[in-house]
């Protein structure tokens, strides 16, 4: 039996929300379809990511869906956080095309992995007042954006934070995401039913290599980001901008 060390379930009060990310429209709630995937997602990071240290940051009071992100601390053999949301995956999203057939349906799932030295307060006692959980927030809006806006997010998938790519904070320029997704256990999981949810992985990216993603595509642009990353998928909030030919310092 994988063992597993209990940390607790934060509810969100709607006053600690900051400014939402990306372009947001009011949106009133929708039915979830599959509300008992999210219990099935977080057993699946748990068995991935075992002897792991968890906290849920559950947000019930946001429309059109409820999503929550939860907190794999890190570990010695592999030290870094894990940050996957949960509720995404209760209602479909949209093909480009439109209208979805039953059975056709693409569900999924946000993960990204922040270092373990990502400068939470002291101790594992993490609180989203802290002005370092903005990527658990951005998680929680990315998460919800597709259900929004009714459409399909999947690999090459390119968004700007705002529709003036803002930076995601005072900590860095990084202002977009470009999503990825393995191939193997981190690039999808099966629900008991059968349907598979897709895991994708937002690379934050700054706004000239989003242009970038236009000239060279999009492949090129995460080679690059990679390269300067010295090959982590973590986020490094100061990481050389590829699109201005710096080099990783």
């Amino acid at each position: 039996m994988t063992e597993l060390v209990r940390r607790d379930t934060v509810r969100i009060d709607i006053q600690q929300r900051p400014s939402r990310f990306f372009a947001m429209n009011d949106a009133g709630p929708m039915p979830l379809r599959h509300g008992e995937y999210g219990e099935q997602v977080q057993d699946y990071f748990h068995k991935l990511f075992p002897h792991r240290e968890w906290k849920v940051f559950s947000d019930t009071t946001a429309s059109p869906i409820p999503i929550s992100v939860e907190m794999l601390y890190p570990t010695v053999e592999e030290p870094f956080y894990l940050l996957h949301t949960i509720g995404m995956s209760a209602v479909p999203m949209h093909y480009p095309a439109g209208r979805l057939e039953m059975g056709h349906e693409v569900y999924g799932e946000l993960c990204m992995i922040l270092p373990a030295d990502w400068p939470f307060g002291k101790g594992m006692d993490v609180a989203l007042t802290d002005a370092a959980a903005w990527p658990i927030w951005m998680l929680m809006e990315l998460g919800r954006f597709p259900h929004v806006h009714q459409i399909w997010i999947s690999y090459g998938f390119i968004l700007p934070n705002t529709e003036t790519c803002e930076p995601f904070s005072p900590m860095t320029d990084l202002s977009g995401v470009i999503i990825v997704q393995f191939e193997g256990e981190l690039g999808a999981l099966t629900m008991a039913d059968g349907t598979t949810v897709e895991l994708l992985m937002p690379i934050l990216a700054y706004k000239e290599e989003l242009d970038l993603c236009d000239e060279i595509g999009v492949d090129a642009v995460i080679d690059e980001i990679l390269e300067s990353n010295r090959g982590s998928f973590a986020l490094d909030v100061r990481r050389a901008n590829v699109a201005a030919g710096g080099t990783y310092e």
